[in-house]
């Protein structure tokens, strides 16, 4: 009888692919730095000193102080309530993207992985798409489409579908050979039930691992796209947004636009050790513990 699916290809994700991520100190850190920012943005409402648009010209670009901790920007809007209710809007759009992404691309490259016939057309698609950068694409994309957080997340998925589309085709090309699958069409599976029962749950794996690198490049690219200003238009509050407020005023106010820097730093950081220790716990040919 052939090898089960979940045991054939799959990677390993019980106990030991656990220990493996407690004992992984990428992993540790990435998930310390993230849990961090993702609480932050969860507890907006009761963490968050001030409203975040609440102006107080009287302090327009304040100093760190015992009332605004991080300082006010030009318009006297306290700069650490802005970076709170920043994050839940840039973490919005990532996840926002990684699931669309992954929704897409999961389509797009199982069908080119399984039907060989399919297979050169929408590769040579996807190759042109990312023949352009990720980041100059979502911007000529969002810019075409006007500033709005749907068109951010519309313009940074086409933008990173290729992506996850190759990750999953490469995945899909090795289990559509595997012996269980053989044994599927030989006993009459149609290709959707074989494709959704056997193919894409062995593939699914690698593109976890991808999806925390997709969700740390979105809000990088997210807080571009708001820099440049075809992002998520102002007064909402969003990581490039508040860098865009303070690049004026670097020297004479240089908290306006540190800040958020950290955030993003932190959320990116964090995302990408996080992807380090999933891909050597998920991973059985990964022996190294870091």
């Amino acid at each position: 009888m052939a090898a089960s699916p979940a045991t054939a290809t799959a990677a390993p994700v019980g106990p030991g692919a656990l220990r493996r991520l407690i004992r992984h100190r990428s992993f540790l850190i990435g998930a310390t730095l993230f849990t961090f920012v993702v609480a932050m943005a969860l507890l907006a409402d009761w963490i968050a000193p001030h409203p975040p648009n609440q102006s107080n010209f009287r302090y327009r670009f304040g100093e760190p102080n015992d009332i605004y901790w991080l300082g006010t920007d030009r318009s006297g809007r306290d700069v650490l309530s802005r970076v709170i209710y920043g994050s839940q809007v840039s973490l919005r759009i990532g996840l926002m993207v990684v699931i669309v992404t992954a929704f897409f691309g999961a389509i797009i490259g199982s069908i080119a992985g399984y039907f060989r016939a399919l297979d050169d057309i929408i590769m040579r698609v996807m190759d042109g798409m990312m023949a352009f950068p990720g980041i100059l694409l979502a911007i000529a994309i969002a810019a075409a489409l006007g500033p709005s957080e749907l068109n951010a997340v519309i313009a940074l998925s086409i933008a990173y579908t290729p992506r996850t589309s190759r990750i999953v085709r490469a995945s899909v090309l090795v289990v559509r050979e595997m012996e269980y699958v053989e044994a599927a069409r030989a006993i009459g599976a149609g290709h959707l039930r074989i494709l959704l029962r056997h193919i894409l749950p062995n593939s699914i794996t690698p593109l976890i691992v991808q999806m925390t690198f997709i969700f740390a490049l979105a809000i990088l690219a997210e807080a571009v796209l708001s820099f440049i200003g075809v992002g998520p238009p102002p007064p909402t509050p969003t990581f490039g947004n508040i860098i865009a407020d303070g690049r004026n005023y670097i020297q004479e106010a240089p908290w306006i636009s540190l800040f958020p820097g950290i955030a993003i730093a932190m959320c990116v950081l964090g995302l990408n050790l996080l992807g380090d220790g999933l891909r050597d716990a998920l991973d059985p040919r990964m022996k190294v513990e870091r």
